[in-house]
């Protein structure tokens, strides 16, 4: 179980500036996962960042930053654009959602995340730019016969 933060620390860690430990990664295919982790200001601050494609819904993934010690997620984009979403007060969120950790609800509340018309693989970037990674991996995708 992660370890709760309060308003003040969450929001800390989500502002830190934080850059790659590694210079590049895999883009994942349909069902794949890939997880990285990155610096914060001081050489302590580790964060792990996953980028993971499960389910039957090929169009869709989720970016994920938590801190690798307490394991205590900070944000998360889930794409899909069927998904449903019920937040604490009854609201719906239909669609591509953003969860930012709040002291009082944790992951539990989203909000609608307006994707801009951009692939899954340019949504990578948009997320590590909203979870101020400055200095992100290379993302490398690679295409099968398939998909091309």
């Amino acid at each position: 179980m992660a370890i709760r933060l309060t308003q003040k620390e969450a929001n800390m860690l989500i502002d830190m500036l934080k850059k790659t430990v590694v210079k590049a990664i895999s883009f994942p295919r349909s069902k794949g996962r890939v997880e990285f982790d990155v610096q914060g200001d001081r050489r302590e601050d580790i964060f792990a960042v996953n980028i993971s494609r499960k389910g039957i819904n090929a169009a869709g993934a989720s970016y994920q930053g938590r801190v690798r010690t307490s394991g205590a997620i900070l944000m998360r984009l889930d794409v899909n654009p069927t998904a449903r979403h019920s937040n604490p007060d009854g609201e719906v969120i239909t669609g591509t959602h953003l969860h930012i950790y709040t002291e009082e609800h944790e992951m539990s509340v989203a909000m609608p995340f307006d994707i801009e018309n951009k692939d899954l693989f340019e949504l990578c970037y948009t997320f590590f730019e909203r979870f101020n990674i400055i200095e992100p991996p290379s993302v490398t995708q690679q295409l099968t016969l398939f998909e091309v």
